[in-house]
């Protein structure tokens, strides 16, 4: 270890972190229990690299989520190092890193597809592709029928995981065509890796014999990973670094298979490198994308055979006090101690229904404001394992006048089921122009695209692409408010499927015409909800949320005199929100989303068995998806469990 020349300007290192800011050896790997400043202490290296002379597009760091893209930056910046160095410094995802290195390889042009919704079509292809096609093992294939969206969930699951881990590419031992028996090899099922080979190899491809014609979620990184794995030169190609002196990694311990033949590869092609990364065993929560902790511990130096990994700790927490630490430290199983300024304070409570529960997240809320003032009301987090726990809980912080910010979800009210609701009552009252926000006019509009298949018919542009008629179509209805009738009964009744039609139709007129007391239940069974859901969302547990979405908006919808006055409501609401200042919103977060983020007061609510942890989840992945929870407080964690249900988890921290 070598003196520091770097001098933070907003902290005092602790023993360990010099350790690490200074440590010479090439290989280093941090071992960090949670809120122990491993973002910062990645940021210490960097900046001492850069005291040392390093220039920044020398450097490179790499993250499994972008929020810690944009955490690691902040660190940096708070650290006192220069906002241009900052700006010049390439700090990227994995995924973001693979699609910029294949842009260099491939150019522009592969279509990108986020959701389960938007590959639900291709998916389909490939299951087709293999029914007309079944092959000599045509006994053996169960194929699902047609319109089974559990089959297409299935299906992209187990392709996240088959990518995650390459477990096909690493099958070198097996040559041609699948069969029922390396699929039993496999441990996987014979259909579905014939329907994922057809998918891979002729639908994804398209005929094309450079590149993808799409990609979905992790993608490049597989594409890249699949390259580099058969040898492909990657070294030289636009997009990927040859003259690297420094590579961070932070969530390493979210590392995959695929990320990891990306970084070894990184770490060949720059042997003159230093490497460091920093990871915590018990925040792994994406093991269903091939997650594996075995990546930050030997399979670093038995892959990179000429590097010696040194190992250094990270082992006391600055986030919170002894408290929680010694809390955290009985759930991890591991040594875990406080260098916090300040206590933690642990409280418990307990509810018999979900009302109860929302009452005293709303109490603890209404506390905090009174306490602290509304311009520190984005310290205090409510942290949720399912997004649809959040209907409730919106429902009641509207009717408080508490001002919320949702993070790894969307506020349900902006959920495309609810966005189609709010769009068939504006067409019953006329009255679109009151929604002040063109994003939302615009998501609305999309909605009615989304649910009803909307296919736009224009005589006069009979060359013109549907995406682009469509859009078209929506950015003229943004624009003036006044002609969404008119889009609504020549575009999407006229070209609507005729149960659709119907069921529109029906909604629109109930909503006209029903009383007051019943005014939503009357719109929602004419619209049919659960089978518009069920026609359109892959996931079982999307289609789960819609409904509780819409049960939500009943319930928010009692004691409204009319449509008019409901709709009213609703974007006053919208509006209000919009006009506050980001510091005045309460966060509302799922648990996923809040990983490497902090706040003065946390919630954890609904902690019960069947909730958190959720049926048939991975085991692995709850428990550290509560651990990561319960570590996010720094001055307040409070725990919310089923008085007659309580979470498993509640008992080992005991």
């Amino acid at each position: 270890m070598s003196t520091a020349r770097f001098l933070p300007k907003s902290l005092q290192p602790t023993d360990e972190q010099l350790a690490i800011q200074t440590a010479t050896a090439n290989t280093l790997v941090v071992e960090a229990n949670a809120g122990a400043a491993k973002t910062t202490t990645l940021a210490l290296r960097i900046a001492e690299s850069w005291q040392r002379g390093i220039a920044p597009d020398r450097m490179l760091g790499l993250t499994y989520t972008e929020p810690a893209v944009q955490a690691l930056r902040a660190a940096l910046k708070k650290l006192g190092m220069p906002a241009p160095v900052v700006q010049r410094l390439r700090i990227e995802t994995f995924e973001a890193f693979c699609a910029n290195v294949l842009r260099g390889l491939e150019g522009p042009g592969v279509l990108q597809l986020e959701s389960a919704e938007a590959l639900k079509p291709q998916v389909w292809e490939a299951i087709l592709g293999v029914e007309e096609h079944p092959g000599p093992h045509r006994d053996a294939l169960q194929l699902p029928a047609r319109g089974d969206h559990g089959a297409v969930e299935a299906f992209l699951r187990e392709s996240l995981q088959l990518k995650g881990t390459m477990q096909l590419a690493l099958d070198e031992e097996h040559e041609g065509p699948m069969t029922p028996e390396r699929a039993l090899a496999l441990d996987r099922d014979y259909t579905l890796l014939r329907i994922y080979a057809q998918y891979e190899n002729v639908v994804r491809r398209g005929g094309h014999p450079d590149r993808p014609v799409f990609r979905g979620p992790f993608d490049a990184t597989y594409d890249l990973a699949r390259l580099i794995h058969a040898g492909e030169p990657v070294e030289g190609t636009p997009g990927w670094p040859t003259e690297l002196r420094v590579l961070v990694v932070d969530e390493m311990h979210d590392l995959n298979q695929a990320m990891f033949f990306v970084l070894c590869e990184l770490l060949d092609t720059n042997r003159a490198c230093y490497f460091c990364g920093a990871g915590d065993h018990d925040q792994v929560i994406h093991q269903v994308a091939g997650a594996d902790v075995r990546f930050m511990q030997d399979e670093l130096a038995l892959r990179t055979h000429h590097r010696s990994v040194t190992r250094l700790p990270l082992s006391a927490s600055f986030r919170f006090g002894s408290a929680l630490a010694s809390k955290a430290g009985r759930f991890a199983r591991k040594r875990y101690a406080s260098a916090s300024a300040h206590e933690t304070r642990v409280r418990l409570g307990h509810y018999d229904d979900a009302d109860e529960c929302v009452e005293q997240v709303l109490q603890a809320a209404t506390e905090w404001r009174e306490s602290e003032g509304e311009r520190r009301m984005s310290e205090f987090a409510v942290l949720l394992r399912h997004p649809h726990q959040s209907v409730l809980l919106e429902n009641k912080l509207l009717e408080a006048d508490l001002a919320y910010a949702t993070r790894g979800f969307e506020s349900y009210l902006l959920r495309p089921e609810i966005l189609l609701v709010r769009g068939l009552l504006a067409v019953a009252t006329d009255n679109f122009a009151s929604i002040d926000s063109p994003d939302t006019r615009k998501r609305i509009v999309e909605a009615f695209v989304f649910f009803c298949d909307v296919r736009i018919v224009a005589d006069d542009q009979p060359e013109q692409s549907q995406d682009r008629l469509v859009q078209e179509a929506v950015n003229a209805v943004v624009e003036d408010p006044g002609i969404l009738r008119l889009f609504f009964e020549n575009q999407v009744l006229k070209n609507a499927d005729p149960y659709v039609r119907r069921r529109l139709s029906a909604a629109v007129e109930a909503a006209r015409k029903a009383p007051a007391d019943t005014l939503l239940q009357d719109f929602l069974q004419a619209l049919d909800i659960p089978a518009l859901a069920a026609s359109v969302f892959v996931e079982q547990p999307r289609r789960r949320e819609a409904l509780g979405h819409v049960e939500g908006l009943t319930r928010l919808a009692a004691g409204h005199r009319s449509a008019a006055a409901f709709f009213q409501m609703l974007n006053q609401s919208e509006l209000r929100q919009q006009q506050r200042k980001a510091s005045e919103h309460l966060v509302l977060g799922s648990i996923e989303a809040a990983k490497g983020l902090e706040y003065d007061q946390v919630l954890l609510p609904w902690l019960e068995r069947g909730l958190l942890p959720a049926t048939g989840a991975a085991e692995r992945d709850e428990a550290n998806l509560f651990y990561v929870g319960m570590t996010r407080a720094r001055r307040c964690l409070t725990l919310l469990a089923h008085r007659e249900r309580p979470s498993p988890y509640l008992a080992q921290l005991k």
